[in-house]
């Protein structure tokens, strides 16, 4: 297949409004009525009919968003279409808590095209090299989803982004940091002079809307490599004495008995899964930036990763399981090698680390430290038990089960997926294996 040099496209498809109002109106409108007898759209058309809509909108704005409440961006939202992104920019995407994503899967689509900036063009040919051997692999049995560890971060998919006035100024913040590939700052302002035709005064730069602290700190892998975050990773490292997932904290202000966690599972307690979610469980796991891309675009478990370029100070990263068994495992661990190799030279010949990055394979590995909560064991993790979800995902999830196992036995058995829990499979198409474990007989009857 012919590999396309490409490079993004952003679109702006949709955004909220109402039949009278635009983002704006709701926005200022909606502030206004917090402080006024009248409902949003009544004080809109008053002021409208009085000619001073414009410059109300403008008023409240400014007394609103310059002292740093915020909350009111929250009812502007809008919709994104973003064409041949590469997953270098998905996987910055991805990590504020309150963007929305629908992204292609590598895991049913074959690698099309490459992002290619001018400093990595001499580059180029080891990543099509890279593209060439995931096709090999591929047309000789290995299944797509093991075959895209191989494939670099500049390659390109395509992803649906929804996500409100607040969490857009939030991204374009972060995207300020020197350590935010250039891609990834053109991207998001261009997402924002996107949003910012249709609210212009909703972007502007008013005082404290542009103020880091009044921001719900996000994930981000694109950091300064050494800080504060990844001192306490090699910490850990050092403490779980190699293990892969190490539970290093916990605090679990609710123990429920054995039959009300039945009744929250069976009977959809909302009382019994509302407290669970007090119960709280810090772990440390190693993944590679694949599974990482997936288990934070989830949103499910929340996320404090090393710095991705922290991570590329060792060359760790995963082989999946039918490559391992394949007569490519030498090709697979020489094209990482070789990919990871290059990001050093590359920088050594004078490439900015923030480009450099690009090349380096999915297989890489990236430790993150993982809160999960009781509610989350029981609800979230038998879908990524699953035997339909992603093996490297579904081996976490059991070693995140195992850990929490050795201080709550109990929580930890019913983590298993549904099938075994209730003899149930929600999915539509249930795995080969159903009969089999139904026919084993519930946990729960």
């Amino acid at each position: 297949m012919k590999i396309g040099i490409l490079k993004p496209k952003i679109k702006l498809i949709a955004y909220l409004r109402g039949k009278r109002m635009g983002p704006e109106e709701i926005v200022a409108f909606g502030a206004h009525a917090t402080l006024k007898k009248e409902e949003p759209e009544t004080l809109y058309l008053k002021a409208l009919k009085e000619g001073k809509a414009d410059k109300l909108i403008n008023r409240i704005l400014d007394v609103t968003l310059s002292g740093g409440h915020l909350s009111v961006l929250d009812q502007a939202v809008y919709t994104f279409s973003i064409k041949d992104i590469p997953r270098l920019a998905t996987l910055y995407l991805v990590q504020p808590l309150y963007l929305s994503h629908l992204q292609q899967s590598m895991r049913r689509v074959e690698p099309y095209g490459l992002y290619i900036p001018r400093s990595i063009k001499k580059y180029e040919n080891l990543l099509f090299k890279s593209i060439d051997l995931y096709y090999k692999m591929v047309s000789n049995g290995i299944p797509k989803e093991d075959a895209r560890y191989v494939i670099p971060l500049y390659t390109v998919t395509n992803i649906l982004t929804c996500g409100n006035a607040r969490e857009l100024t939030h991204l374009s913040l972060m995207a300020r940091s020197e350590y935010t590939p250039e891609i990834i700052r053109k991207i998001v302002g261009d997402m924002i002079i996107e949003a910012s035709k249709k609210s212009p005064n909703l972007f502007k730069e008013w005082g404290e809307n542009y103020n880091i602290l009044r921001y719900y700190p996000a994930p981000n892998i694109f950091r300064r490599p050494g800080d504060e975050i990844d001192r306490f990773i090699d910490y850990l490292m050092r403490l779980s004495g190699g293990s892969p997932t190490y539970l290093y904290s916990y605090s679990e202000a609710y123990k429920p008995s054995n039959e009300e966690i039945i009744k929250a599972i069976k009977d959809r307690d909302q009382a019994i899964l509302t407290l669970l979610r007090n119960n709280n469980y810090n772990i440390i796991t190693r993944m590679s930036l694949s599974a990482f891309h997936q288990a934070i675009r989830q949103r499910t478990w929340n996320h404090i990763p090393e710095s991705i370029y922290n991570a590329l100070n060792r060359l760790d990263y995963i082989i999946p399981y039918t490559i391992r068994r394949s007569k490519y495992i030498d090709d697979y661990k020489d094209m990482v090698t070789r990919l990871y190799r290059l990001y050093h030279k590359s920088i050594k010949e004078g490439v900015k680390m923030t480009e450099a990055i690009g090349v380096v394979s999915h297989a890489h590995v990236i430790y993150d430290l993982i809160n999960i909560d009781g509610w989350n064991l029981i609800s979230s993790l038998p879908i990524r038990r699953c035997i339909k979800a992603q093996w490297e995902i579904r081996y976490i999830a059991g070693d995140i089960a195992k850990a929490v196992g050795r201080i709550n036995r109990l929580l930890a058995i019913y983590t298993l997926p549904k099938c075994m829990t209730l003899g149930v499979c929600p999915e539509k198409y249930p795995c080969e294996y159903i009969d089999k474990f139904v026919n084993v007989g519930p946990l729960i009857k």
